[in-house]
């Protein structure tokens, strides 16, 4: 077999890891050698399902594929079985994302690659947990992560804020200057929304100002500060 139709296939693998969603959301964790390798590999494991599929077809059809085997324009042989890989990636992959849902892809990849900071946002993303960004300004937002961000693709994340405010300079405590639940619900209950995705309220935060990530309670928070508790 001519090296120079291996293209197919290493193309075809390299499709399936950047399209499939149960495998492209791992892949942008990895370096690019990581990658061409493991396109490498899965397009060893695509020929291979190739040359099975092209000799079941020729114990059934023989005819049929000695008739396209010579209408193909270029008559190298095994041309057909390996330009089969490519499209066989392409068909199969695009056909198996149809089945598979996107988010439970990306929480999949994040649990079993993700780091620690992408595992805080999945949390708040999926099972609404409230986190708190402290900002390198001083500045924090305690929020729901409303958009999981792709991985070295975007460095800003979007969140539906709950309060936010500013640490003090001396005890670094918070202090809260803006409670974004108050308005929510003064608005909802006078009719002018039906949810709070109709306000637009909506904040996106550039990943690399944000100082720290954390979870929040507002319950183990007053716990924790009981003096601030009882001042409110």
């Amino acid at each position: 077999m001519p090296f120079n139709l291996l293209l197919f296939p290493l193309v075809g693998g390299y499709y399936i890891l950047i399209r499939f969603r149960y495998l492209r959301y791992v892949q942008y964790r990895l370096e690019s050698q990581r990658i061409l390798l493991n396109a490498a590999f899965a397009g060893i494991l695509l020929l291979g399902a190739c040359f099975i599929l092209r000799a079941i077809f020729i114990a059934i059809w023989p005819e049929m594929i000695e008739y396209l085997s010579k209408s193909l324009p270029i008559h190298t042989p095994y041309f057909g079985t390996t330009s089969l890989s490519l499209f066989v990636a392409v068909a199969a992959t695009e056909i198996a994302n149809l089945f598979i849902n996107r988010l439970k892809a990306i929480k999949r990849a994040i649990a079993t690659s993700g780091n620690e900071f992408e595992l805080l946002l999945s949390s708040s993303f999926f099972d609404a947990h409230l986190l708190q960004f402290t900002m390198d300004s001083g500045k924090f937002y305690i929020g729901w992560v409303k958009e999981l961000p792709k991985p070295f693709t975007t460095s800003y994340i979007r969140i539906t804020p709950a309060f936010s405010g500013y640490r003090r300079t001396d005890d670094k405590e918070l202090v809260f200057t803006t409670q974004y639940l108050t308005v929510y619900a003064s608005y909802i209950e006078d009719g002018s929304v039906a949810n709070t995705d109709e306000l637009k309220t909506d904040l996106v935060l550039k990943a690399d100002k944000i100082n720290s990530v954390s979870f929040f309670d507002m319950d183990m928070y007053n716990r924790f500060n009981p003096v601030q508790e009882e001042a409110t």
